[in-house]
Formats: C-alpha cells, sequence, structure tokens
C-alpha cells in the first residue's frame, strides 16, 4: 500500500482529488492539508510507519507556498517524496521546486490514470514529470550544458565509477531494481550508492540529481 498526502488549499480541488485517488486499490491517504504549515504539524504527529510515502504538494499555498513547504518536509523527512502540483508551466518554478527537493512536477489537469501512474513511478524511484514539463526542463539544462566550455570530470565531485554508473542509468530513469538488474547488484547496494551520490552532489532526490548531471553536462 502506498501512503499518500494531499497539500492544496482549494478544498473542492482537494475533494475532488481525494476522492478521485479511492479509486486506487492500493493508495491510501493518510494526510490532507490546506497550508505547509499544517502539513508540517501533522508530518510531526505522525510516526514513521504512518507518514506518507509520497505528498502530492499545491505549489501555490497560503503562508508558506509549495516550494518552502517541500524544502522543510525534505530536511526533516529525506526520504518523504513530493510531487509538485500546478497549473502552471513557469520555468523558474519547475527549476526552484526542483532545487528544493521535489521527485516530480505534475500539471493539475492530467488524467487521472496519469496520477496514479505519477505516484506508482515516484514510490518505485522514478521521477515524474508532465511531458511538456519535461520538454522544458531537458531544453533549459542542454542549453544551459552547452554554455560550458569543458564538461567536469566526475571525479570533481569525488563520486566513484560505480556511483558514476549509476548515476548516468537515473538519469535514464531506470528505478532502482532495474539498475540492480543492470549491473548486477542487489536493489540494497543501488539505494546505498544513491544516498551517497545524494550527499556528494548535495542533492535530496532524483529529480535534483538529473538536473546536476545535465547542468553539468556530465554525460555529453
Amino acid at each position: 500500500m502506498i501512503k499518500v498526502g494531499i497539500v492544496e488549499d482549494n478544498e473542492k480541488t482537494r475533494e475532488r482529488l481525494k476522492e478521485r485517488l479511492k479509486i486506487a486499490e492500493d493508495i491510501e491517504i493518510v494526510l490532507i492539508a490546506a497550508n505547509g504549515e499544517t502539513v508540517l504539524e501533522q508530518l510531526e504527529r505522525l510516526s514513521g510507519e504512518e507518514r506518507p510515502d509520497v505528498i502530492l504538494m499545491d505549489i501555490v499555498l497560503p503562508g508558506m507556498n509549495g516550494i518552502e513547504t517541500t524544502i522543510l518536509v525534505k530536511e526533516n523527512y529525506p526520504d518523504l517524496q513530493v510531487v509538485m502540483q500546478t497549473v502552471f508551466e513557469d520555468e523558474d518554478r519547475i527549476f526552484n521546486s526542483i532545487r528544493a527537493g521535489a521527485s516530480g512536477y505534475l500539471l493539475k489537469d492530467i488524467p487521472l490514470d496519469d496520477y496514479i501512474d505519477a505516484i506508482h513511478h515516484i514510490h518505485d524511484g522514478g521521477a515524474p514529470i508532465t511531458p511538456s514539463i519535461a520538454g522544458k526542463l531537458l531544453d533549459h539544462m542542454r542549453t544551459d550544458g552547452k554554455k560550458n566550455e569543458d564538461s567536469p570530470d566526475p571525479m570533481e565531485f569525488n563520486l566513484t565509477d560505480r556511483e558514476f554508473e549509476i548515476l548516468e542509468l537515473i538519469v535514464e530513469d531506470l528505478t532502482d531494481h532495474g539498475i540492480a538488474d543492470e549491473l548486477h547488484i542487489s536493489p540494497h547496494t543501488v539505494r546505498t550508492h544513491i544516498k551517497n551520490i545524494y550527499k556528494k552532489l548535495h542533492v535530496h532526490s532524483r529529480a535534483s540529481a538529473v538536473r546536476f548531471a545535465l547542468r553539468n553536462n556530465l554525460f555529453s
């Protein structure tokens, strides 16, 4: 069962999403909040087993916005995955969300099946991004990478050969199990390497690791 939290200030939108997700038999809504302050309070009250695996975070919230809330959520609960929800395709919001530690970025008007697929994808170690947004993100990163005349050596970031291998497979969007199969190692070993990659690159999610790799032109 995948435990999910919904953070949305619009009551009708919040209830509609809650009702829509009830269709999925393996998704359980364990947290609902209308603002950033409330979600942080609820997370503090819940035990580790009760906390959500994935939070669907509205980017525009009263008080602390979704990006600011995500920063605090990831600081206190680094294993909790956050997917930003928005009606905007604003590049600054996309990049700031990923810098904050969000693992995905979805438009609110996508079909229900895509929402459910995104939740499964992120729970399995992926980084769901609405295709139109992914295109903007990758185009920007590639353009940004071309500005760097010299591609940095992965050794500058103290990555081992194995970590560099795994980072490349993360960029290719393989899950932990997919990486394990590809490299003939256990998923547990993969997760250990990924944690080390995050620490060395100072990132908090697969999406931000991908962004880092593309921005620094590591796989040109």
